[in-house]
């Protein structure tokens, strides 16, 4: 973990609104994890720590002192850590105890896929940390609820401690420290309807030494003394151009001998653009391009002593082509293998679902469709497919003149903001790419890098997204042999050479450029020639399955986006025939160098004479398949405090819903023998419930209240209490006042029995627990139970 974290404890309920609501259950949620975990956006702290920054920087100019500009610390739009101004990347802030927390959920909220049961569910641990609260509009005129304005509003309940982590992209110094732990004193509200109760926080700045204990960092204000956030007057960060040639002649790169294979694991989630959507949304692409890599290993190369851009070294690993970065694809959940783009050739048929390969057969009169999933691994006779997992987050930018309006003000206001959505690849997926070259670069490679272990990747790195574990996988460059793109086809280990045909299958996108050197999506029959020693007449298309795309990207040292391009989809597949029999050696020289232009960031990979033998029955395999998830291990540790006190929150919840099942019963059948007390005594009832002693009270009832709740009797056999099945209404509110043990203990021990925790802790544990329970939380549900049914018994005397 980083040593630096933002830390909010919510002095009051909070509305961090996730955008979206339940439709029947919320109509405004809070941002929970998939395992029912509360969240902060990071991206929402970063722009609310942001303005309390400057409301201090503001008041330091007022005192006649400079500080440290807001933008230096937390960027301005389009700037990215590295560029010299942003200085910080905040991530989404989790409760404080989540990591022990997640241990333990992922293994509670496990399905048996036998008996489709599990011990929890998101709903349970949502239901713990948050409750719902009911709003409406009032009409001024009459004083009532307006029609249709009933709504309904998930808050997460006060006392909650949630730590965000810091990064740095350089070792900060005293006046950063100060800056940002001002900055987190100011920061009092956060989420929706601040001006109404919601949302007051506290936040400091911590630093955790490397036993986890912490430091707050925030000045001792009290002494009257303004700790200095100015920062030394330094030389302006000159911007160094790390842009690349577009490798388009052949003869300016050379054909890689060796390759390098790294993984990306996405502790967060991330935003890699894509070009499609519409203006408020940004898709995500589901891949990591090499030019991101490539990114971020110039970067770190610069940020090293006294090197630069000039450098013969850089210029050839970067800018020349000397390295060639691939893209990264999604890693088998099951093996270390790397998934490829499934060629668009392969189908499957609508009824049987069953696969077939249109290079190898033709279809019949039977209809076909494409495959939903986009990556497989494929051998012979078998595709197995896996997803890459997406999620969509809501976002605004707020009024740009004014600060005091702390929402977007629409399109229709001039700098009024607005709302917006990023599709992200969801975090904790893996991803594994390669570097090619030669094997003296790819050491030099490896030797500026040796010290990465986290890089940023994506858009909107800064904050929220884009923080990823860089691993390499291979300790030293290994030889290219066989098949470059390593695991995708696993039919053979070298190209087939015989049938004088060539099918050549896109791995990555093919960007091709015209004779006059014009962008154009068209297979670059000419090049292909020249690398197999053909004459063009010699290459007869015979058939293709193909779709298009359009490649785009950023310029981050520019903060210009690049050119859009159209190119050939990855998986599209070209069948040629030929006039004579290729070489083994040009076929893997083709696959080791690739076509195209660019072929420096990973486009341009293909694949020769993988396809035609795969020979694929049966239907698709999901490799991510629910029911082939293994099942978790049991943590090695003993249930914490945090843990105990959920489960209990849980059992307390799943309580008060069996008790108020049970109310809306009895108000029913009241209704129905039209037995429901009076108004005037229900009312006295609920003022008994705010007494200390209210079974005193209950029983120097006159006798003609008394006896419209001893005349009525209700069956109590189908709930699972201490109680006779038969009593009276008397009876029932005095023995919840003076027994309530009776009414709750069995329903406690249910509940927590359904946990059936024996697996994980001893017998012990669970009774403790029940003890626990029953001793400290039975008037509670009981009290709560008795107010519910008052409730419920007066709505159906209204109705």
């Amino acid at each position: 973990m980083t040593d630096y974290v933002l830390e909010i404890r919510l002095q009051s309920p909070l509305t961090s609104a996730a955008g979206e609501g339940r439709v029947g259950l919320v109509d405004r949620d809070v941002a929970f994890d998939d395992l029912g975990l509360p969240i902060l956006p990071g991206r929402r702290l970063k722009g609310l720590w942001r303005d309390a920054y400057r409301d201090v920087a503001d008041a330091w100019q007022q005192c006649g002192e400079n500080a440290i500009s807001a933008s230096q610390i937390f960027g301005d739009s389009g700037q990215s850590p590295g560029d010299g101004d942003a200085s910080i990347r905040v991530g989404n802030a989790e409760l404080k105890d989540a990591s022990s927390l997640k241990q333990w959920l992922k293994y509670l909220q496990h399905r048996n896929q036998e008996t489709n049961e599990q011990k929890l569910n998101a709903d349970d641990v949502v239901q713990y940390y948050a409750s719902v609260r009911t709003q409406t509009a009032i009409d001024r005129r009459t004083g009532s609820a307006k029609e249709d304005t009933l709504r309904l509003t998930r808050t997460l309940r006060s006392d909650l401690i949630f730590w965000a982590p810091i990064y740095f992209t350089e070792s900060p110094d005293d006046a950063l420290e100060n800056a940002l732990a001002l900055g987190a004193a100011a920061l009092r509200h956060m989420g929706t309807a601040r001006t109404r109760g919601l949302g007051k926080v506290r936040c400091c700045l911590l630093k955790l030494d490397p036993h986890g204990k912490k430091h707050d960092l925030t000045p001792d204000l009290k002494e009257n003394k303004l700790p200095s956030i100015i920062r030394p007057a330094s030389s302006p960060s000159t911007r160094v151009s790390v842009g690349h040639s577009s490798a388009g002649s052949r003869s300016s790169l050379e054909i890689p001998t060796h390759l390098l294979r790294y993984r990306l694991k996405l502790n967060a989630a991330a935003v890699i653009p894509g070009l499609d959507g519409d203006p408020n949304t940004v898709v995500t692409r589901q891949d990591i391009p090499g030019s991101h890599i490539l990114g971020v290993a110039a970067w770190h190369y610069l940020k090293q002593g006294d090197r630069s851009a000039a450098d013969p070294a850089f210029r050839n690993a970067f800018l020349d082509g000397g390295l060639r970065f691939l893209t990264a694809y999604p890693e088998a959940i099951d093996t270390d293998q790397r998934m490829v783009p499934i060629p668009h050739s392969i189908r499957k048929f609508k009824d049987t679902e069953n696969l077939l390969d249109l290079v190898e057969q033709e279809p019949g009169k039977d209809p076909i469709k494409r495959l939903d999933q986009r990556y497989a691994r494929m051998s012979e006779g078998l595709l197995e497919t896996q997803s890459v997992k997406t999620e969509r987050n809501y976002h605004h930018a707020r009024a740009s003149n004014d600060r005091r309006i702390g929402r977007a003000l629409g399109a229709e206001v001039e700098d009024g903001g607005a709302l917006f959505t990023y599709e992200a690849i969801q975090s904790a997926q893996t991803f594994q790419g390669a570097i090619l070259g030669s094997e003296g670069d790819l050491i030099n490679l490896k030797t500026w890098l040796q010290d990465v272990k986290t890089v940023s990747i994506g858009r909107s790195r800064s904050a929220q997204y884009g923080t990823t574990e860089l691993e390499w996988i291979d300790d030293v460059p290994r030889e290219l042999s066989g098949l470059v793109e390593w695991d995708g086809f696993e039919t053979q280990q070298t190209p087939s050479t015989c049938d004088k045909s060539l099918i050549i299958t896109t791995l990555s996108p093919l960007l091709t450029v015209s004779k006059n050197g014009h962008p154009n999506a068209c297979f670059p029959k000419e090049e292909l020639a020249e690398v197999l020693g053909l004459n063009v007449s010699e290459l007869t298309l015979s058939s293709s399955y193909t779709r298009t795309e359009l490649i785009g990207g950023y310029h981050s040292h520019l903060r210009l986006p690049r050119q859009q391009l159209p190119a050939i989809a990855a998986g599209s597949v070209f069948v040629f025939k030929l006039a004579q029999d290729l070489t083994e050696e040009k076929l893997l020289q083709l696959e080791y160098d690739g076509l195209g232009i660019r072929k420096a960031e990973g486009y341009g990979r293909v694949a020769t004479n993988r396809q035609g033998s795969l020979n694929l029955q049966g239907k698709e395999e999901p490799l991510d398949d629910p029911k082939k998830a293994s099942v978790p291990t049991v943590p090695g540790v003993d249930i914490s405090s945090d843990v105990s006190e959920l489960l209990q929150g849980v059992v307390r919840a799943r309580c008060v819903g069996e008790m108020q099942r049970y109310a809306r019963e009895i108000a029913g059948d009241l209704a129905k023998r039209n037995r429901i007390p009076s108004n005037a005594l229900l009312g006295r009832l609920r003022l008994f419930l705010r007494q200390n002693t209210p079974e005193e009270s209950l029983e120097r009832l006159r006798k003609p209240a008394k006896d419209q709740l001893t005349n009525v009797r209700i069956d109590a056999s189908e709930f699972d209490t201490g109680l006779p099945n038969q009593l009276t209404l008397f009876d029932l509110f005095k023995n919840a006042w003076t027994q309530p043990d009776l009414l709750t203990k069995s329903l406690i021990t249910n509940y927590v029995e359904d946990l059936n925790l024996t697996d994980v802790c001893d017998q012990e544990v669970s009774e403790a627990m029940i003890e626990t329970l029953v001793n400290n939380y039975s008037a509670e549900l009981c009290t709560g139970f008795l107010d519910y049914l008052l409730t419920t018994l007066r709505r159906g005397e209204r109705t």
